[in-house]
């Protein structure tokens, strides 16, 4: 589009922010549980609102808010909380689809704590032009379309109008899953970057078009899809454009279809290769998946996994084995703010020496184990934890140490009775570790706070 050529440096960000939900009808909701709320930010680039809207509108399970430059960077730095705000920031993925420059150090430092806590990203079409004096967003971004050449690169290209044949790079990919090869009448780049390290999804041979139209990659604890197509509403209303960009937002949130249930109506949230499903909420590389089990070391920094989506009541399985002396723990009903062993319950694992109120069993500081499970270092151990209404049950290796009513113990009624699993880094020092393996989770029917 033409307007790629006009200077938006000189357009200043206004810091009040101001956000507003789609105006259509509620989508329905996501038959895999929770809406995933998905931030949709545009402005200096022109483009048709009322399709793209409903493009969002039309996707099951997710709920979109839209932000409009110049108040869209104060997504990132609002005016009642200008500083690190991150822990209140309640969407699960960033949609960019502006064309913006000005992003001033606060607004830079919380967009790179968001990644950091594993929000997803997905850019699209011409936000691959966004913030050219800021280099570390094309590592964000996975590639970069060139408004001016630059030292080391010629000026990028475009051409509208055009029928574009495009093919499935990675047709296993959950972003381009059950998308066949398919024609759309857009715009293409020429002349634009994309990093070497990131995962083609979609490619073309169109003679003015970079050869990789979208592909996917992780950018500290994110993931992020990155989409050259979309520049109306020829692509907005084809179907295999609006699968793939339903998909990359569930890809991005880390929801996506998960393996059909066990016969006893369990879901694996461990797939036993990947943390697909799961958000790192320290260093990505506080954890890792070797011969089939999640470990983490101590002194890496990983802090926690949490799972995609929240959980009210249900039926948690999941294995583990600590090292001499390590420290770790399942967390259940937990926020992504602040402390999970604080926001919602820890289910302790330890064997150092501790009371029977944080030891391993116990919900942590809050109801005692009785009797004492099995502690022993380097062996698996089997946690069944059942959260139902203001009850948590929790059995060790086959022996039930806590039966606990929240209606009876002030501090555990005081916890929420929905919210994230999460499964803790190995919480000592070097050389300590905690694996994870067999982790599987069960909805129950909402027993609600009367339930006896």
């Amino acid at each position: 589009m033409n307007s790629l050529r006009l200077p938006v440096a000189a357009m200043i960000l206004s810091f009040v922010f101001l956000s507003t939900t789609f105006g259509a009808p509620a989508a329905p909701a996501d038959p895999a549980g929770d809406k995933i709320r998905v931030l949709v930010v545009t402005g200096g680039h022109g483009y048709e609102k009322e399709p793209f809207v409903e493009l969002f509108q039309s996707m099951a399970g997710i709920e979109p808010v839209h932000v409009e430059h110049p108040a869209g960077g104060n997504a990132f730095v609002p005016k009642d909380k200008p500083q690190d705000y991150t822990e209140g920031f309640k969407h699960d993925v960033i949609v960019l689809y502006d064309l913006w420059q000005p992003l001033p150090e606060q607004a830079r430092e919380n967009f790179l704590r968001l990644l950091g806590r594993g929000k997803g990203l997905v850019v699209l079409h011409h936000a691959l032009a966004d913030y050219q004096a800021w280099a570390e967003f094309e590592k964000i971004a996975g590639g970069r379309f060139f408004l001016q050449p630059a030292p080391d690169h010629p000026a990028s290209g475009f051409r509208e109008g055009v029928d574009v044949d495009v093919e499935v790079a990675d047709p296993r990919h959950p972003i381009t899953a059950g998308i066949s090869p398919f024609r759309v009448h857009d715009e293409v780049y020429s002349r634009f970057r994309v990093l070497q390290s990131v995962h083609p999804l979609l490619t073309t041979n169109h003679p003015e078009s970079g050869k990789v139209l979208a592909w996917a990659h992780r950018y500290a604890n994110a993931r992020v899809a990155t989409v050259q197509l979309g520049h109306g509403p020829p692509t907005y209303k084809h179907p295999s454009y609006r699968r793939l960009l339903h998909q990359a937002i569930r890809w991005a949130a880390g929801v996506y279809p998960s393996p059909e249930p066990d016969r006893d109506g369990c879901r694996r949230l461990f797939d036993g290769r990947t943390l697909d499903g799961w958000v790192v909420m320290g260093r990505p590389d506080g954890f890792a998946v070797r011969d089939g089990v999640i470990r983490s070391e101590g002194g890496k920094g990983g802090l926690w996994l949490r799972s995609a989506r929240q959980y009210e009541d249900f039926e948690l399985e999941v294995e583990w084995r600590v090292s001499p002396n390590g420290n770790s723990g399942v967390f259940v009903r937990c926020t992504e703010d602040s402390h999970p062993w604080e926001t919602g319950s820890e289910i302790q694992i330890s064997n150092e020496p501790r009371d029977d109120s944080h030891c391993t069993g116990s919900v942590y500081g809050v109801v005692a184990v009785n009797p004492r499970p099995d502690e022993s270092a380097e062996k698996w151990h089997r946690f069944q934890i059942r959260c139902a209404g203001p009850r948590i049950t929790v059995t060790s290796d086959g022996v039930k140490v806590v039966e606990a009513d929240g209606r009876r113990i002030e501090k555990l009624g005081a916890k929420p009775t929905r919210g994230y699993v999460g499964l803790q880094d190995s919480h000592a020092p070097a050389g300590s570790w905690i694996e994870y393996r067999n982790i599987r989770l069960k909805e129950l029917p909402r027993a609600g706070a009367s339930s006896d």
